[in-house]
């Protein structure tokens, strides 16, 4: 949901109220498209003022606890926060009517010149930017060059200039936009007249039918599509109203007014909207929309007032813009995984149909015995040859057999080329059962990685994984794929009685593996310390370095996921003490989602390396499973 000007100029009323005198401490990047800014007082406490040019989640608002970092080493434009800002207090505070903008002005004393921070949520033109107060731009989150935009070049000493007027259509001719505060019926027929007669036009460039909706987001000042749609629904009953010449223009006029007269009475009503029935249910749900009034277009939510307008889009946006720059910094590896799991899927089918084909083995054999033997008889350039079957070895079995032919070769040639091809499915016979194994090893490690990759949470976690990807060198330019030197492993059957087997790839000497974070710790109701290993290097750490033989080991069922221990060094573990921790390895699991998970559990002295598997794949034995719901740690 993006922010609209209205809900700037509560933020600005709530800014101007906490943040005036306040010191600047600290200033932090938590993710590629944010700033934070440590400010001390109001109150006399810390907050932080979070800037985001996300260009679906930009924003401006103060809250409460330092954001998690995304960013581990601070760039250039935080660099030059620091050097301006920090030790600055907090002078100025402004917002441009109308306009997704707001200004922050710094200054080091009450003589200094301020420097003003700007930040702009528009959309995907949203960026944050340092001038100084002669209007000159000291750095930007996101510099444009004047290639990029003739009108508006951001970038150091160049001079900064406010966002292009906001400008309408009407009958052709490109004029300045209405005030919502002023607005009269007249000016509503005389947009809606326009409209009618020429019409949006679609992506495609077809005519598309007007509504109330789009007339007040294309005519008035900094109305977005939600306030538009609330005063719609006011006037008329119903959000998406189509346009039409014959509507109350009185009434729309009149909740135009009305809404947009907030910003001179500043008489907010910050509002969540949540799609539960109970308000209770309300705080363990994310909220639909919010709004800085009282909306009406949601009759059957619930609807929960908050103290301001920075608490709501601190609650709002909570955590939000750090999950989508953590999927963001996933992409690249969900695509590289993906493609090495579909070339192994269609490595099993070609494998597969080559399998079958090694029934033909037989039938070649006698058919190219049968040429030799009766050359002779072979008709010239024929399609085929029937001739009796000397090798029936029942009633049941066909006394003549016909043989196809290639009519450009003689039967001598046609002999010798199903030798050739019987000889290739027998060495076949050999190979293809070794590839097929190798191949089902790979495409286990792929899901693994896939897994953990999902169950990442942390910069730290990520980085893990493609370490991991790398290691089993599906990154160009690494190792080779892992699965391709990988001999035969043994069956599941065969294997739980079998030996260990070698190192697996990308341990280090000694069993060390390399930094993969830090394995989840739990303490169960009854005191048992649980560990679960959320990627390959931490359930390789938590199996085979942290468990004792006498400790528990769980896994869910027949999918990926974490290797929870138990240190319960050989005593007895309760029943809730094991539920707990199957729910855990259900939670960090492939099956997270489902509502029972298959958990088997044994003790660690039966889990074993699996042979030419990567790190964390083991096979094991002596294993029981329960059946539980996954649990999140957190909740």
């Amino acid at each position: 949901m993006p922010i609209d000007a209205l809900t700037l100029a509560a933020i600005a009323d709530d800014l101007r109220a906490t943040l005036p005198g306040a010191r600047v401490d600290d200033v932090i990047q938590p993710t590629p498209q944010s700033i934070a800014l440590q400010v001390f007082g109001g109150g006399g406490r810390n907050r932080w003022l979070l800037a985001s040019a996300h260009p679906q989640l930009a924003r401006v608002h103060t809250i409460e606890r330092k954001p998690r970092k995304l960013v581990t080493e601070p760039p250039a434009f935080v660099m030059l926060l620091r050097k301006h800002l920090e030790g600055a207090r907090v002078r100025a505070i402004h917002q441009p009517r109308w306009e997704r903008v707001i200004e922050i002005g710094f200054a080091h004393g009450a003589e200094a010149a301020p420097v003003w921070l700007v930040v702009e949520a528009m959309g995907r033109l949203s960026n944050v930017i340092l001038r100084d107060d002669a209007g000159t731009i000291l750095g930007a989150l996101r510099q444009v060059s004047a290639n990029v935009n003739h009108y508006r070049a951001i970038a150091p000493n160049v001079p900064y200039r406010e966002p292009p007027p906001q400008t309408r259509e009407l009958d052709g001719a490109a004029l300045p936009r209405l005030d919502a505060e002023s607005i009269t019926p007249d000016d509503l027929r005389l947009a809606a007249t326009s409209m009618l007669a020429h019409p949006p036009l679609d992506r495609r460039g077809r005519p598309r039918p007007p509504t109330v909706t789009a007339l007040l987001t294309a005519h008035l000042l900094g109305v977005s599509r939600e306030l538009a749609e609330e005063i719609a629904y006011r006037a008329l009953a119903a959000a998406d109203a189509p346009l039409d010449a014959a509507l109350p223009w009185q009434a729309l006029a009149d909740e135009t007014r009305a809404l947009a007269s907030l910003q001179t009475t500043h008489e907010w009503r910050p509002t969540l909207v949540y799609s539960a029935s109970d308000p209770a249910d309300a705080p363990a749900v994310a909220p639909l929309a919010y709004a800085v009034y009282t909306p009406r277009r949601y009759p059957d939510a619930l609807l929960r007032a908050e103290p301001g307008a920075n608490a709501l889009l601190a609650i709002f946006y909570e955590d939000a813009e750090w999950r989508a720059a953590v999927e963001s910094a996933k992409g690249d590896l969900r695509h590289i995984l993906q493609t090495n799991r579909d070339r192994c899927v269609r490595k099993a089918e070609t494998l597969a149909a080559e399998l079958r084909a090694l029934d033909e083995a037989a039938r070649l054999r006698v058919e190219a015995d049968l040429l030799l033997a009766f050359q002779t008889e072979v008709p010239a350039r024929a399609a085929s040859f029937t001739t009796e079957n000397p090798f029936a070895a029942s009633d049941n079995d066909a006394t003549t057999i016909t043989i196809a032919l290639d009519p450009r070769l003689s039967a001598v040639a046609n002999a010798t080329r199903k030798y050739d091809r019987y000889h290739k499915l027998q060495r076949a016979t050999h190979q293809i059962p070794a590839q097929i194994t190798a191949n089902e090893l790979e495409l286990a490690r792929i899901e693994q990685l896939r897994t953990d990759l999902a169950l990442a949470e942390t910069p730290a976690e990520i980085v893990a994984v493609r370490a991991e990807v790398a290691e089993a060198g599906y990154i160009r330019g690494q190792r080779a794929v892992a699965g391709k030197a990988a001999g035969p492993a043994k069956s599941a059957k065969s294997a739980k009685s079998g030996k260990h087997g070698a190192t697996p790839k990308g341990t280090r000497p000694g069993g060390k593996p390399s930094d993969a974070g830090t394995p989840l710790r739990r303490q169960s109701a009854d005191g048992f310390t649980l560990l679960v290993g959320k990627n390959s290097r931490q359930n390789e750490a938590v199996t085979f370095r942290e468990a004792g033989a006498n400790d528990l080991w769980l896994h869910a069922r027949g999918v990926p996921g974490a290797h929870v221990i138990v240190k319960s060094g050989g005593r007895p573990v309760s029943d809730s003490t094991l539920r707990e921790a199957a729910a855990l390895a259900a939670y960090y699991s492939q099956s997270r989602a489902a509502g029972s998970v298959p958990v088997d559990h044994t003790e660690q002295r039966y889990v074993r390396h699996m042979k030419g598997g990567g790190p964390g794949m083991v096979i094991y034995e002596r294993e029981r499973t329960i059946h539980v719901a996954p649990r999140d740690p957190q909740a």
